[in-house]
């Protein structure tokens, strides 16, 4: 009966307690990459389109926005940031001409190993107390709650 009535708490505080862990490591990634990207001019979200579009050349904002669920607003200032700062260029669309693609420069491609460099750094420092069975199983989870296939 201890058992069960464990499990009930639990399950009414699982909604809340999932919500703050995810918050908690979003805000913890969030600050940490400002504060190593800051000194590239880099704001929020823009290390994470830099990483989009290196696996989805010419793509657009609002594809970036679909795909990654962002607000279109805040994609369109981040990738105008991007521009001006030389990360990337745009190119009318030649099927659609009211569309721009949007394409990495050198520049931007020379700064994506310092990019997933240190987000595997925030990975070691948040999960450094769980066995590489734990990690795997963490993502697993989180994978299957999401609803993608690994």
């Amino acid at each position: 009966m201890e058992k069960e009535t464990a499990f009930r708490a639990f399950q009414g505080d699982f909604s809340r307690e999932l919500g703050r862990a995810l918050s908690y490591l979003y805000r913890s990634r969030r600050k940490f990459m400002g504060e190593r990207l800051r000194e590239y001019g880099f704001a929020g979200i823009m290390y994470m389109i830099l990483l989009h579009l290196e696996h989805h050349p010419g793509a657009s904002q609002d594809s970036i926005a679909q795909h990654m669920y962002l607000d279109k607003c805040n994609v369109a200032r981040r990738t105008k940031k991007l521009e001006e700062l030389g990360y990337i260029r745009r190119e009318i669309d030649q099927s659609d001409r009211r569309q721009h693609n949007i394409y990495l420069t050198k520049q931007g491609q020379e700064l994506l190993p310092t990019i997933r460099s240190y987000l595997s750094e925030w990975g070691q420092s948040v999960s450094q107390a769980l066995t590489s069975r734990e990690k795997e199983t963490l993502i697993s989870l989180i994978t299957k709650m999401t609803g993608q296939n690994r």
